[in-house]
């Protein structure tokens, strides 16, 4: 009985007699089985605190986990004991970069940068961080260094993505509209050109000219896009097309942009000016990014039509957008969408004002192209409580630069 007891105490005490659960916790990890495979690690580590390589693992696992200030912790504790520890060095980043300490960040990657000055996934992760910290153009610095260090395809797309954020870009769109009754038919052709100005600042011209109701007419203008701060942007915008009847003869909007940890919040308003009539719509609209490959979105708009010389009293009018988008593939999206009401205040016309009632449905791909052009084809239909259905196709081609 003795004896036993001596030879199990000499197994317990042989680093070799670890490694089948070590071998163990990573194939867990390994097949996703995170929350198991973390309470083994700890186990190993409370018996050899000593053990990096298990530290580095119950880091890595509590990132997984969406714990980056765990991981944080533990990561930064290989460090003090490894100074050199470049698993370490780059997992406090991703860790600090997760709760959105951007600032803090590049600062403890730039030690890692300095330590391997081409390591591809210091220079990605130190990209991102200088993209969430709102310095575009070393973000495209650092993006660019990667994918030269590492062509691989997600580096290539991370750099297209930050050069699509930080340049120019012209837009055009095309779209035409068919109604089930005798209506004629509608086209509408949109340009867009965005300018970056500065770090913050961004200036934006829009024109476009329109084929409804047996009526061409034109209407043009501009705005500005101010980043206050790497969460924040305010935008404004005067478009106007003087003697329009259908498109507006004025259009006015200040907007307010918040991002942070993956949801986006905005608010605004915008005057509607057409003949006789204005129409203040309020708008709020909450976007959220559960993962890199999908987005979704809703958004609420209450507006107030007046009429000059009308009855007294105000219209009111209620939307509600509901949309997703999902990466397919590499480079190809597909966008779906619901709307309650007005549809699209960017095309906002005299039929759609006041109490408008419709459902409408749409979908299209979107494919972006390592060019930096991006190409959308849409289809949408709507089906109007007082008024004919109508199907509309819009094609869309932009282009960065």
């Amino acid at each position: 009985m003795l004896l036993s007891l001596l030879l199990l105490t000499m197994l317990a005490q042989d680093p070799a007699s670890a490694s089948p659960t070590t071998d163990r916790a990573i194939q867990l990890a390994t097949n996703g089985q995170d929350a198991e495979a973390l309470t083994m690690f700890q186990r190993l580590a409370a018996a050899d605190p000593a053990n990096h390589e298990v530290r580095l693992w119950i880091a890595r696992l509590h990132e997984r986990l969406g714990r980056p200030a765990l991981a944080e912790g533990v990561y930064h504790s290989v460090l003090l004991e490894d100074g050199m520890s470049m698993e370490a060095m780059l997992g406090v980043g991703r860790s600090l970069l997760a709760q959105n300490r951007a600032e803090d960040a590049i600062a403890s990657l730039e030690r890692a940068e300095r330590a391997s000055p081409n390591n591809a996934d210091v220079l990605k992760v130190l990209g991102d961080a200088h993209a969430v910290a709102g310095h575009e153009a070393q973000a495209v610095t650092y993006l660019r260094r990667a994918a030269v260090a590492s062509p691989s395809l997600p580096n290539k797309m991370a750099l297209e993505r930050a050069r699509r954020t930080y340049g120019h870009s012209v837009n055009l769109g095309y779209s035409t509209e068919q109604y089930e009754d005798t209506t004629p038919d509608s086209r509408l052709s949109d340009i867009n050109v965005n300018l970056r100005l500065s770090s913050k600042l961004r200036a934006f011209g829009r024109g476009q000219v329109q084929r409804k109701f047996s009526q061409t007419e034109h209407r043009a203008g501009g705005g500005i896009e101010w980043r206050w701060n790497p969460t924040m942007t305010l935008t404004g915008h005067a478009i106007v097309g003087p003697g329009n009847d259908v498109m507006p003869r004025g259009d006015y909007l200040g907007e307010v942009d918040y991002t942070y940890r993956g949801f986006g919040l905005s608010g605004g308003v915008r005057y509607f000016d057409f003949d006789g009539i204005s129409t203040v719509v309020v708008s709020p609209t909450v976007t959220w990014w559960p993962t890199e490959r999908l987005s979704l979105g809703l958004r609420y708009a209450l507006s107030f039509s007046n009429v000059s010389g009308g009855p007294s009293g105000t219209e009111q009018g209620q939307a509600l957008h509901l949309r997703s988008s999902y990466q397919l593939i590499p480079r190809l999206w597909t966008d779906l969408a619901y709307a309650y009401g007005v549809e699209d205040f960017e095309n906002f016309s005299v039929e759609r004002i006041g109490d408008f009632r419709a459902n409408t449905g749409s979908a299209g791909l979107r494919i972006e192209l390592p060019t930096l052009t991006s190409l959308k084809a849409m289809y949408e239909y709507q089906r109007r409580q007082d008024g004919p259905t109508l199907a509309r196709v819009t094609v869309l081609l932009g282009q960065r630069f």
